[in-house]
């Protein structure tokens, strides 16, 4: 195949030498060079061949040939129902079946991708060179990448080995492994063995990240994404943390009467084209046999619910009580009402009553919620106004109240970023050593422009360094955002998630309501300002949850607002039928995906 590539020297390169361009501008390896030098038309500068040593002057014109020059590998060809995902002048990608080998060897002459795609090429009158750059097993269907060219292997290579050539995989295992996990085990080749590998501590460093997809008890959808590339790495640590891929004749089952072949697929290839540097993605939709089995899966939500954390990392179900602690907020002195969407209950509407003790309240929560949920434990939320705010003994006594419950699990308090003073901190760290911490930050935005319209009474940076400050305590982080607020475009309610996403360890979302008794109620009142519809936070919010890193967990998706003082949008009142509608699109999206 014919291809070549031009380039005009720019002003800053007059005078200096041809080969320090060459290397500046396309990268070339030193090997690629030699083979250039030595073709008759391989370097051109105005139309003539030169050598590398040639000095430039602005506006020469550059022109290399790369192509391969009427050279071919001269495979047999065969007629193939190719299913070509991708091409352009310097790549090919394909959809590979099962079975079918990648490039021929002993047994196999005539009957491999690479003798179809030689027939493909050759009917087009242009020459073949196999140059794949991602190779799969036989049995392993799903993309392979070839490169079309000397230049545009040589770059991809280079991709692979800095890891800006990105892979996913789906595997179908047995049994239930945990949402999300990343394996690190080293993989040795023994002296003695043709094939097999296994993992030893001679081995190489290996790391594989996966998050399970669909399941149904017995067997699961992982999305693979292995980080580095050893032989056989992702049947190898699937089957280490026992959960190998059916019907491995390998690592796992061959007779398992699942497949007739190990379960495993090249879904998608994230990377730069070569010459232009855009980035490409590209997908192989998921090979038949494979497809029949995950039909019959449940497909798992693509975020790291609040249930699922608990349950992975208590082993149980754990319901929440909310406590009003007779606290107030900063933000509330010298006759100030607070932030503007804050109604007089201080966001604890559905909290305890202060003139109770905190163990009053939690008997009380628990005798209502035993009604549903028997014999479980409970996470014990300060969530009225700033529960922070106060002296430390105070404090003190409040925390070790609900700490004494044996029924209590976790506790999880409610507050401002400009509210955490160190002797707080230490006291938050103190009480971490006995049962978990959880510290939510009302954010609400990352815009501090909207921020200072609503009264919050800090910026960003304060929310940043009172997350810095947690994490070096070891205490969780909670983040709260409101999606809504006047005068936010959709586009800066996505930056606030994008940047929570890179402090926080775990996310709320909610509609803004505009409540009796509030600042904006008023406002609103006099002359109603736009708020979201419906449709437009369901969408926002399976944008966001894309946006979020499998750490991060979802504390909420919607607000749960009390119906006596919503004044508007009413449509927040039916919690069950928006979380219903999130749910059913970010489905829909994991199957277009």
């Amino acid at each position: 195949m014919d291809r070549k590539l031009y380039a005009l020297v720019p002003s800053e390169w007059d005078g200096r030498k041809l080969k320090d361009f060459l290397r500046a501008k396309w990268h070339l390896s030193a090997s690629l060079l030699i083979v250039l030098k030595q073709r008759s038309n391989g370097i051109c500068l105005n139309g003539t061949p030169v050598t590398v040593n040639t000095l430039l002057s602005k506006g020469d014109q550059v022109v290399l040939s790369v192509g391969d020059d009427g050279v071919d590998s001269y495979f047999e060809e065969t007629p193939m129902d190719l299913e070509i995902l991708y091409e352009d002048s310097d790549l090919l990608v394909l959809n590979k079946p099962p079975f079918l080998p990648v490039h021929p060897s002993k047994g196999h002459v005539n009957d491999t991708l690479a003798n179809g795609i030689t027939h493909y090429y050759h009917q087009k009158g242009e020459t073949f060179v196999s140059r794949c750059v991602l190779r799969l097993d036989a049995n392993t269907s799903g993309a392979v990448l070839f490169a079309k060219n000397a230049y545009a292997h040589d770059r991809l290579r280079c991709q692979l080995n800095d890891g800006l050539l990105q892979k996913e995989y789906y595997a179908i295992v047995h049994g239930k492994p945990r949402g999300h996990g990343t394996i690190d085990a080293p993989i040795y080749n023994p002296p003695k063995a043709t094939v097999k590998r296994e993992i030893h501590p001679l081995g190489k460093p290996s790391r594989t990240e996966y998050f399970t997809e669909k399941e149904n008890g017995a067997l699961s959808l992982l999305r693979v994404l292995p980080q580095t590339g050893r032989t056989h790495q992702i049947r190898l640590h699937l089957s280490h943390i026992g959960h190998p891929i059916v019907s491995d004749f390998l690592y796992g089952d061959e007779h398992d009467g699942i497949l007739t072949r190990h379960g495993l697929h090249c879904s998608k290839l994230t990377f730069l084209q070569p010459v232009t540097g855009k980035e490409i993605t590209v997908k192989a939709p998921l090979a038949p046999d494979m497809a029949a089995v995950v039909q019959s899966m449940a497909l798992r939500l693509p975020y790291r619910s609040l249930d699922g954390y608990v349950r992975e990392t208590f082993g149980e179900k754990l319901v929440k009580i909310s406590l009003n602690a007779g606290l107030s907020c900063p933000n509330r002195l010298q006759g100030r009402r607070g932030c503007s969407f804050c109604s007089a209950g201080g966001s604890g509407e559905f909290a305890g009553t202060p003139q109770k003790s905190i163990e009053k309240q939690l008997a009380d929560g628990k005798q209502l919620l035993s009604r549903k949920w028997k014999n479980c434990r409970y996470i014990a939320y300060f969530q009225a106004f700033t529960n922070t705010y106060g002296p430390v003994a105070t404090l003190r006594r409040l925390y070790e109240q609900a700490l004494a419950d044996p029924d209590v699990a976790v506790l999880s308090i409610a507050t401002r970023p400009d509210c955490l003073p160190d002797d707080v901190l230490d006291l938050l760290e103190e009480c971490n050593r006995k049962k978990p911490v959880w510290v939510e930050l009302g954010l609400q935005t990352a815009k501090d422009s909207t921020a200072h319209r609503f009264n919050r009474g800090y910026d960003r940076s304060a929310y940043e360094s009172a997350v810095q400050s947690l994490h070096r305590r070891n205490i969780s982080v909670i983040t709260h955002l409101i999606f809504g607020l006047p005068d936010e475009s959709r586009a800066d309610m996505l930056e606030s998630v994008r940047s929570a996403a890179k402090f926080t360890d775990g996310i709320k979302l909610q509609m803004l309501q505009i409540l009796k008794g509030s600042v904006w109620a008023e406002e609103y009142g006099n002359e109603p300002f736009p708020l979201l519809s419906q449709e437009e936070y369901i969408s926002l919010v399976c944008d966001a949850v894309s946006l979020l890193p499998p750490s991060v967990v979802v504390h909420r998706l919607t607000g749960d607002p009390p119906a006596d003082l919503l004044i508007a949008p009413q449509w927040t009142l039916d919690k069950k039928r928006i979380l219903a509608e999130i749910q059913k699109r970010l489905k829909q999206k994991m199957l277009l995906d």
